[in-house]
């Protein structure tokens, strides 16, 4: 079967990982896709997102990394791809991730599963990432070593 996680993943964490890792154990082929909205605005660019996005999964042998400027539901039509899997952290996530799931299933029939992550991951998002990046912190509890070592080689001023 394939799935698909959807995403900005501006940068992607080891949130991210774990839910993309878990998909990857369960699915034949796990598309993790960024997706640009273009009313958001970004601080990595989408290749650099698809870039560290690969670098963090270089591992798992059925997962692709791509992009797409148009709907979730649009790219599973064009890639015969089943299911959309979403990680939640928390009662605020699971509600926004339920009005996503239900837009997809009335425009495309697409079941979504959502999937709590783990305690430990409950308080890393993209944003807490940028915020530690901008500020000099560490981020080693957060993003992935791949990631970080490109981050660090791109000399990005966040």
């Amino acid at each position: 079967m394939r799935v698909i996680l959807p995403g900005s993943y501006d940068p992607v964490t080891l949130g991210h990982l774990e839910v993309i890792k878990k998909a990857a154990q369960l699915y034949d082929e796990v598309f993790v896709v960024v997706f640009v909205n273009p009313q958001k605005n970004y601080t990595f660019t989408v290749e650099e997102r698809v870039k560290m996005l690969i670098l963090a999964t270089d591992e798992f042998e059925n997962v692709i990394v791509s992009y797409s400027n148009g709907y979730v539901v649009d790219y599973m039509r064009e890639h015969g791809i089943e299911k959309i899997i979403k990680g939640y952290r928390n009662d605020t996530d699971l509600e926004y991730e339920r009005v996503q799931a239900e837009y997809n299933f009335e425009h495309g029939g697409y079941e979504t599963l959502l999937w709590k992550c783990e305690e430990k991951y409950s308080r890393i998002s993209s944003t807490e990432a940028r915020r530690r990046l901008k500020s000099g912190e560490n981020v080693e509890d957060i993003l992935p070593k791949s990631v970080i070592s490109y981050i660090n080689a791109i000399d990005k001023n966040i």
